[in-house]
């Protein structure tokens, strides 16, 4: 998949995205940073405000310029394959 970095305008309810969250792990020898990826669903976008996703965990986030996330599968594609 490719990565891009979030903008409001590729966005809309209904989209599901994972969002990539950098994470300290600690090792045996030594402290590592891991990269996991979090699924959620876009569940508003509003003019002049940050995209709002729910995470498969049930919490909600705002997607802002600086994270990165890649799109699952678009609102309309889920749409035409009800």
């Amino acid at each position: 998949m490719t990565f891009k970095l979030a903008n409001a305008l590729d966005l809309e309810p209904g989209d599901l995205i994972e969002i990539k969250y950098r994470l300290w792990r600690r090792g045996d020898e030594r402290d590592e940073l891991v990269d996991k990826w979090l699924r959620a669903e876009i569940v508003d976008c509003e003019p002049g405000a940050w995209p709002l996703a729910r995470l498969a965990d049930g919490q909600v986030t705002e997607i802002r310029r600086f994270m990165t996330w890649r799109h699952l599968r678009r609102a309309a594609e889920r749409r035409m394959a009800a």
